[in-house]
Formats: C-alpha cells, sequence, structure tokens
C-alpha cells in the first residue's frame, strides 16, 4: 500500500482574527489622535494666554505712565470743581501721557471706566480721554459709546484703589471722593484676576505730581 502525502498552502487569518486585529488597530489610532487633540488643544490654549497676558502687560505699562503723569489741574463741573476722583470702578483725572494720539496741547482729561461683560459676568475696562484744553461740561457727564476705547476685556475682576497719606500714616481707601480729600493720592493700585485659576495681579503705580 502506498503512502498518501497531503500538500497544503500557508494557513490564512480566520475572520475572527482579522476582526480582533482591526479592533485593535482602531483602539490604537483612537488613542493616538485623542492625544493630538489634547496636545493641540493646550498647545492653542497657551498661545492665547501668552497673548492675553502680552496685552495685558502692554495696557498696564500705558495705565502705568498715565496716572504716573497725573497733575493738579482743575476740572469744573458747574459750580463744582475736583483734581482727581475715583471709586472702584472709575477713576477720572488730567495726565500729562495722553493714551490715544491726537493731544494738541499735551495735557489730557481722563476717564477710566470698568464694566461688565455682556452678559457673561466678565468685565471691561474702557477709557475716555479727551485734550484738557478742549473740555467742556458735558465732557464729565455720560459719555458716548463711541467715544470710549476699550483697553481690556474678559477679565473676571478688575478694581482700583487709592493710597491716603497724612500725619505719618497711609491708607488704601476704594474712593477718592474730592469733597472730603484734596489733591491727589500717593498711589494707586490696580487689582486685575483673569480667572479661576489664575492668581489676582496687583499693580501699585505712585504719583509723582505732589503739587505745582
Amino acid at each position: 500500500m502506498g503512502r498518501k502525502y497531503s500538500i497544503s498552502g500557508p494557513s490564512g487569518f480566520t475572520i475572527l482574527e482579522l476582526m480582533l486585529s482591526l479592533t485593535i488597530m482602531g483602539l490604537v489610532l483612537l488613542i493616538i489622535f485623542g492625544a493630538l487633540r489634547i496636545g493641540t488643544r493646550a498647545w492653542e490654549k497657551g498661545e492665547k494666554d501668552v497673548a492675553v497676558h502680552q496685552r495685558q502687560r502692554a495696557v498696564l505699562g500705558l495705565l502705568s505712565r498715565q496716572i504716573a503723569s497725573a497733575c493738579i489741574y482743575e476740572i469744573k463741573m458747574g459750580d463744582d470743581a475736583f483734581y482727581f476722583k475715583g471709586s472702584e470702578e472709575t477713576m477720572a483725572f488730567v495726565s500729562r501721557s495722553p493714551i490715544v494720539p491726537g493731544a494738541l496741547t499735551g495735557v489730557v482729561f481722563v476717564k477710566y471706566m470698568i464694566q461688565g461683560g455682556d452678559g457673561d459676568g466678565q468685565k471691561q475696562l474702557k477709557l475716555y480721554e479727551k485734550d484738557a484744553g478742549f473740555l467742556t461740561e458735558a465732557d464729565f457727564q455720560n459719555q458716548r459709546e463711541e467715544d470710549l476705547f476699550t483697553l481690556m476685556s474678559g477679565v473676571q475682576d478688575l478694581q482700583f484703589e487709592y493710597l491716603k497719606g497724612g500725619e505719618g500714616e497711609t491708607d488704601w481707601q476704594t474712593s477718592w471722593d474730592p469733597s472730603e480729600k484734596t489733591g491727589l493720592p500717593l498711589a494707586v493700585k490696580i487689582v486685575l484676576k483673569q480667572d479661576d485659576e489664575t492668581a489676582p495681579i496687583s499693580l501699585m503705580v505712585p504719583i509723582r505730581c505732589r503739587k505745582e
């Protein structure tokens, strides 16, 4: 009786093995693309944060220069007059350092206003500035929105404080009422908080001008 030999080719993948391989490959690709997406979002957020911080530093630099250059200049509103007026959300004075180009005399009336955002709880810092040589009483009333410049937006909290000095003592206060205080504060503090994830920034600006 002769021997029987069988010749068979290499065995292929079964359907189960093929489905298992495709599932594993799909999971690996899903993990890779998920990691890439997270990395891309983190990079975009980092770029956005850098841009925001750079703009904030630039704005705070302009504010520091303008506040430090505040001068003794009487502002008249009818029978009332003041040199400096401030609260936690507004501040008005005359400065020798314009921010907006176009001041002919080089001395400008400045009013900062902190306003709420568009229903999102965030705040904006706006500026009204006009050449002090061309002021009218209307300039001290409600300024038109088109005359305001937005310096900063999208911050959680922003406020002003004022340093009062006298008789060897100094004290930070949340308002500067010209009916109670004369002249200019020793310094102005700007407290800025971007969001819940960042610590507040406090910038103290000494006012150089004490008297003419």
